[in-house]
C-alpha cells in the first residue's frame, strides 16, 4: 500500500501550539466580527499539467497487452478556486500559459460565463494575478454575502500579502486570515478534501479522451472539460466536508490536535476514498437473442446423453467463445461510435479560426463570447461591404457593356449594315432611325 511522504517543513511545523494559535485567532475573530458560516471562504489555487493523466491498471480478460498512447502536454495550468462553509463555490479563475487570448477559447460551451481566464508567461499566480482574483472574488460573493464582512483564510503566498491585496480586502469588508505555513496539508479545507477528487476527476476525463482517440490535448480540450470536472468535485456535500474535517465549520480543532499528536507513530493512510476507475467502457451484459439461443443448446446438451462428450464440450466452448466475440464486436461498436464523435468535436474545434482576441489581462467567459461576437458581427459587415462592392462593380460594368453594344447597333443601322428596327403595335409598323 503506497503512503504519502510528509516535508520535513510541514513535519517541524506539525505543533501543537502553532495549531492551537490558528484556532484561538480564528475563533475571536468570528466571534468578535459576527461570522456565519455562509460568509466564511477559503481560496486556494492548484495546478495542472494539462495533457497528464495518472497510471492506471486496466483489468482485461485475454492474456495480451492492451497499450494506450498517452499524450503529454505538460504546459501549466492554475485554477484558483473558493468555497464557503455553507457549501457554495465561485465560478473559477484559470491562470493559462501565454500572451493572447485565444478567440476559439470562447467558442467552448461547456465553460461557465463567468469564469475568469488571465494569462501568464509561466501559467502561475503572480501579484497582478493574485489582485484580479481578489476583485473576481468580491464580485462573485457580494451578493450572497448574509454579514456585515466576509472572512477570507488563506495560505501565506506572497501574492496574498501584498499591500495592494490587503488593502482591497479592508475597503470591500473583505478581512483576510492567513492559516500558518506549511500546515495546508491540515487546516486548508481546499487542500485537505477538495483538491484531491479534482484531480482525480481531471485524469478520469483525460484517460477517457485518450481512450476516445484524442492524440493532442491541448488548451481547448482542457477548458472543454474542466467545468464537467468541477461540477464533479465541487459538490455542496465535499465542501461541507471540507470544513468540518478542518475543524472550521463547526468549529471543532480538537480533531486536528489529536492528529498532530499522534503523528510521533507511523500510521497507515486510510484508503484513498477516490479509486480510479476505467472509462465508460460498459460492457453488454444482455445480448438477448444470442443468449437465449446459447441457453436453448446448453439444456440440449445436458438433457441429450447420446451425444459424445468431446463433442458436447466442444459445443459448449463454442457458444463460451461466440458470447465473448459478440460482446466484444458490440463494445468496439460502441467505442468506435465515440471515437468518431470525439474525432468530430476534436476537427470543430481546430477548425475554428486562431484569432488572437486580447493582449494579457484578464477576461470573464462572458465578456470573451461577447468580444467573439462583435468580431463576427464586424467581420460578417466587412464581407457584406465587399460583396455590395463587387455587385455594384459588375452591375455597372454590365450597363456598360449594354450602352456600348447599343451605340454599336445604332452605328451600324446607320451605315446600312443592319436592318432598321420595326415595331409592330395596332396602328401598323414603325421603323426606328435610332435605337
Amino acid at each position: 500500500m503506497r503512503q504519502k511522504k510528509l516535508h520535513s517543513n510541514r513535519q517541524s511545523s506539525e505543533r501543537v501550539s502553532i495549531v492551537l494559535e490558528y484556532f484561538e485567532k480564528l475563533e475571536k475573530v468570528i466571534t468578535n466580527e459576527g461570522i456565519i458560516p455562509e460568509d466564511i471562504w477559503n481560496m486556494d489555487e492548484t495546478g495542472f499539467r494539462i495533457g497528464i493523466g495518472k497510471d492506471q491498471f486496466i483489468v482485461t480478460k485475454r492474456k495480451r497487452a492492451h497499450l494506450f498512447s498517452m499524450p503529454e502536454n505538460r504546459e501549466a495550468a492554475t485554477a484558483i478556486e473558493a468555497i464557503s462553509a455553507g457549501g457554495l463555490v465561485i465560478p473559477t479563475f484559470l491562470i493559462l500559459k501565454g500572451q493572447k487570448h485565444m478567440e476559439s477559447w470562447y467558442h467552448v460551451q461547456e465553460l461557465h460565463p463567468d469564469t475568469k481566464i488571465t494569462l501568464s508567461t509561466t501559467g502561475y499566480t503572480n501579484d497582478e494575478i493574485g489582485l484580479a482574483w481578489l476583485k473576481h472574488f468580491n464580485e462573485q460573493t457580494i451578493k450572497t454575502t448574509i454579514g456585515s464582512k466576509r472572512l477570507l483564510i488563506f495560505d501565506g503566498h506572497g501574492s496574498h500579502n501584498t499591500f495592494e491585496f490587503i488593502n482591497y480586502c479592508f475597503d470591500q469588508r473583505i478581512i483576510p486570515f492567513a492559516m500558518p505555513p506549511h500546515l495546508t496539508h491540515l487546516l486548508q479545507p481546499l487542500d485537505v478534501v477538495v483538491f484531491q477528487p479534482l484531480k482525480h476527476y481531471h485524469a478520469k476525463a483525460l484517460d477517457t479522451m485518450v481512450r476516445e482517440g484524442a492524440v493532442n490535448i491541448s488548451k481547448l480540450e482542457f477548458l472543454s472539460c474542466i467545468e464537467g470536472v468541477r461540477k464533479q468535485a465541487f459538490k455542496k456535500t465535499t465542501i461541507l466536508s471540507a470544513f468540518k474535517r478542518t475543524g472550521i465549520s463547526p468549529f471543532n480543532p480538537h480533531p486536528i490536535i489529536e492528529q498532530i499528536a499522534s503523528r510521533s507513530a507511523i500510521r497507515t493512510p486510510s484508503p484513498d476514498n477516490y479509486q480510479h476507475s476505467s472509462s465508460d467502457f460498459e460492457t453488454p451484459t444482455t445480448l438477448r437473442q444470442m443468449n437465449k439461443v446459447a441457453d436453448r443448446l446448453d439444456q440440449y446438451l445436458q438433457d441429450d446423453d447420446s451425444l459424445e462428450p468431446e463433442f458436447a464440450y466442444n459445443i459448449g466452448r463454442f457458444i463460451r467463445g461466440s458470447l465473448i466475440n459478440a460482446t466484444e464486436l458490440i463494445q468496439t461498436k460502441r467505442d468506435l461510435g465515440r471515437t468518431r464523435a470525439a474525432e468530430e468535436i476534436s476537427k470543430q474545434r481546430r477548425a475554428m479560426k486562431k484569432r488572437p482576441l486580447q493582449s494579457g489581462g484578464v477576461l470573464s467567459v462572458q465578456d470573451g463570447r461577447k468580444m467573439v461576437f462583435q468580431k463576427d458581427k464586424e467581420e460578417a459587415e466587412r464581407i457584406n461591404r465587399l460583396i455590395n462592392i463587387a455587385r455594384d462593380k459588375a452591375e455597372n460594368q454590365r450597363n456598360k457593356v449594354i450602352f456600348e453594344a447599343a451605340k454599336k447597333a445604332r452605328k451600324w443601322r446607320m451605315d446600312k449594315r443592319l436592318d432598321a428596327l420595326e415595331i409592330y403595335d395596332g396602328n401598323g409598323v414603325k421603323h426606328l432611325r435610332r435605337a
